[in-house]
């Protein structure tokens, strides 16, 4: 599917996921990701759980919203498996409906993957403490993973939609997940730096899973050119 991306409906030319000129700000941002994830770690597996960001933050946000129970829940909600699985599967739907194949493969690999990665390898590695395994944090993993593919997507200049409305909803997206942040640290699930975390691990697996997507495209294309070169 990954090499078959097309613009939409009746329109057949492949292109990548990543327009050439962003890749190196792509790839960027994944080192600073892998490195946020690192450094954490570290910090984490050395016996320091909080900062002093983490106290600073954390309690100015739960002094704002800590008696506001119902609120929270509503903030926290969005980040939940089963909001996320639900959004997962209409964005793939979508992209299958206008026929873009390479965006739904990224959708549908890099969104289960960033929150598999969270809560089957980091937390039981890294983020055992001794009020749980908070870091990184699931839920805002699950959300900054869903609102990067869906920059991303919108990036891809879907049809009729004007350039103001993309961007609206991409900024959207991001601040829904700062919300369910904000909601994490309100209700006592997670610090501050938990969260930082999940942000990390969403926003630079669907970027690395869209980066060697296309690399793996290109080399499908190449591989299939040269086969063309050779017959007769």
């Amino acid at each position: 599917m990954s090499g078959q991306a097309l613009k939409g409906r009746g329109q057949s030319a492949a292109r990548p996921l990543l327009p050439t000129a962003t890749r190196p700000l792509a790839v960027a941002v994944v080192v600073l990701c892998v490195l946020v994830i690192v450094v954490q770690g570290v910090w984490i597996r050395h016996g320091m759980e909080t900062g002093w960001v983490d106290t600073v933050v954390d309690a100015k946000v739960r002094a704002g919203l800590g008696g506001h129970h119902l609120l929270l829940a509503m903030l926290v909600w969005p980040g939940e498996p089963v909001p996320t699985t639900t959004l997962t599967a209409v964005l793939v739907l979508a992209c299958l409906y206008w026929r873009r194949f390479g965006e739904a493969a990224l959708v549908a690999i890099s969104v289960p993957l960033a929150v598999a990665v969270t809560d089957l390898v980091l937390k039981p590695l890294i983020g055992r403490t001794s009020w749980g395994d908070p870091f990184p944090s699931g839920h805002i993993t699950g959300v900054v993973a869903l609102a990067t593919a869906l920059t991303l997507l919108l990036a891809a200049r879907p049809v009729g939609m004007p350039r103001p409305l993309r961007l609206v909803l991409a900024l959207t997206g991001f601040l829904a997940a700062a919300a369910v942040a904000f909601g994490v640290i309100g209700a006592n699930m997670h610090h501050f730096t938990d969260t930082i975390g999940g942000a990390a691990v969403g926003a630079g697996t669907v970027l690395l899973t869209a980066l060697l997507v296309d690399r793996l495209s290109r080399r499908h294309a190449e591989q299939r050119d040269r086969g063309r070169a050779a017959c007769p």
